[in-house]
């Protein structure tokens, strides 16, 4: 099968994530339809014990731009977010959290590379959800 060129890959981390998890995914449905532009949602499920990798199954069969990578260790943060990058075949890849984390040094490194810009989202039931989005979207 061949895969349609791809504009953006989302990259989302998930490590016990159920309560917010469909919240986030609905939002980043919401952020990406104006756009117009093809995109893929890449979740990396980093070894979660509650029911976010049935979601995550879930969102698969519902919607054919989303893709799960089930890490078969406990890898952590950075892994999971590289994992997705990997995989991504997106020209512009964004990486979006379902829940806030400390982002600190990430966060300056971002901000001053030229091109990315750095927002908040906003809206969320359950919790907020923040992207690094390249520059233009």
């Amino acid at each position: 099968m061949t895969r349609l060129p791809v504009a953006y890959s989302i990259i989302v981390p998930v490590c016990n994530d159920e309560e917010a998890l469909f919240g986030a995914y609905k939002r980043l449905k919401q952020i990406m339809k104006p756009t117009a532009a093809s995109y893929e949602f890449i979740f990396v499920d980093n070894q979660s014990t509650d029911r976010s990798a049935d979601m995550l199954r879930v969102f698969c069969v519902a919607d054919v731009r989303v893709r799960v990578i089930y890490l078969s260790d406990r890898c952590g943060h950075a892994a999971a977010i590289s994992a997705g990058v990997d995989h991504a075949v997106g020209t512009k890849i964004a990486i979006m959290e379902v829940k806030p984390i400390d982002r600190g040094a990430s966060l300056v490194y971002q901000a001053n590379h030229p091109d990315y810009t750095i927002r908040a989202m906003e809206g969320f039931t359950h919790s907020p959800l923040w992207d690094a989005i390249p520059a233009g979207l």
